[in-house]
């Protein structure tokens, strides 16, 4: 029988604060530097927009190779020392901003930074996990999520806004100063309370099971098609509204995606935990495909908000729902390689998703996209439902 959810624990403990604010920082950092470090290496190297593109999206393939490897690591090492160890690696890499020479030297960095935001993001989003009590995870992992929701929100603008007032030399430094903010954070993290609990096997061999966890291979993989109807927001949506002409209020459209996911998340994830995730994800994806669908067809400018809000509560409530059934179904000690697993999939979809995507919408036109991608969406209902859906019951939970 399913539990009720537990009132007698509190979810927002000084460790709970602490992870969310260096996620928060991490990802302010990640995605402030996302829009900027393109145009600063056309500025700067008069670099081509190909080039442009690749350095903005190198950190993609640092992360996934961080995302690989940070399952093992994790049952090899404290939590909080691989945290503070993707930090500290942050520190000399945002200061190698400040003398890079070269469009090749910036790739560099660009991949080394990934490494660190992809080693930092999955020991967050996994240890975290370990503060809730199991009967309010969802709950828990839904308050915690909103930490990244507030960084794409305020990342962009915030690092397009420093670019317009001060020079990239400036950004750069308070980069820094971000990142070290994160690591003070960082060091206030009781260990104990974030330690995995390991299971070792003498004389075993290295094998795919200590960087994966192959048992959610098909939930990972439908975050993957999910994601790419996010992707294809990342790449054209922009282009998009400006061909219709509604590019001065395009940047409207991602505040809107992050309020209502902002205002419902924590909703949500009290009904995954009085229920099940099959409650939320069904009607997430619903969403999600209706939005896009609305999207599609838009002509006028109060179509935005609609179009926007009803993406971000399929979409986001999706994404996080599906985090917190993988932590819900696999063994305390698999954590991290469940987790990685999850990022590795995610990543994919939104670091590939829109090269391949801006192959295909030449052939389609930006509203055929859109309607594609929306078709795609309700293809994920049946997707989620083999691979996951029909299996749901209270009792797979592990507790």
């Amino acid at each position: 029988m399913k539990e009720t959810p537990s009132t007698s624990h509190s979810i927002f403990t000084r460790d709970f604060f602490d992870i969310a604010l260096v996620n928060f920082l991490v990802m302010l950092n990640f995605y402030s530097m996302l829009v900027t470090v393109g145009p600063y290496a056309v500025d700067t190297f008069h670099a081509s927009s190909a080039s442009a593109g690749l350095v903005a999206g190198i950190t993609v393939i640092g992360s996934l190779l961080a995302r690989l490897s940070s399952g093992y690591l994790t049952n090899k090492f404290e939590t909080k020392h691989l945290l503070l160890f993707g930090l500290i690696l942050m520190l000399p890499v945002m200061a190698s901003y400040l003398v890079t020479p070269s469009v090749t030297v910036l790739l560099i960095i660009r991949f080394l930074n990934g490494i660190a935001i992809g080693l930092i993001g999955t020991v967050t989003n996994t240890a975290v996990i370990l503060l809730f009590p199991p009967d309010r995870r969802s709950e828990g992992i839904s308050y915690f999520s909103l930490s990244t929701i507030l960084a794409t929100a305020i990342g962009p603008f915030f690092g397009l806004l420093l670019t317009q007032l001060v020079s990239y030399k400036i950004l750069f430094l308070v980069e820094i100063a971000i990142s070290i903010l994160a690591l003070i954070f960082a060091t206030m993290i009781h260990g104990d309370t974030i330690k995995f609990k390991t299971v070792h096997h003498e004389g075993q061999k290295l094998s795919i099971r200590h960087f994966v966890e192959p048992k959610v291979f098909g939930l990972a993989f439908v975050v993957l098609v999910v994601g790419l109807t996010y992707a294809s927001l990342q790449s054209n949506l922009a282009l998009f509204m400006k061909s219709i002409g509604l590019e001065q209020i395009s940047s409207y459209f991602f505040l809107f995606y992050a309020a209502i996911i902002f205002v419902s998340r924590p909703f949500t994830g009290r009904i995954m935990d009085s229920k099940n995730e099959n409650y939320i994800a069904y009607p997430s994806l619903v969403l999600l495909a209706i939005g896009l669908f609305v999207l599609s067809n838009m002509h006028h400018a109060w179509v935005m908000p609609i179009a926007a809000i009803l993406i971000g509560a399929g979409f986001g409530n999706f994404q996080s729902t599906t985090q917190s059934a993988i932590a819900n179904f696999v063994e305390p000690h698999r954590l991290g390689q469940a987790n990685s697993t999850y990022f590795i999939f995610f990543d994919i979809a939104l670091g590939f998703g829109p090269y391949l995507l801006g192959i295909i919408e030449p052939f389609l036109g930006y509203r055929h996209l859109f309607l594609a991608m929306s078709g795609v969406a309700v293809v994920s209902i049946f997707l989620y439902y083999w691979a996951h859906g029909k299996s749901v019951t209270a009792s797979e939970k592990i507790k």
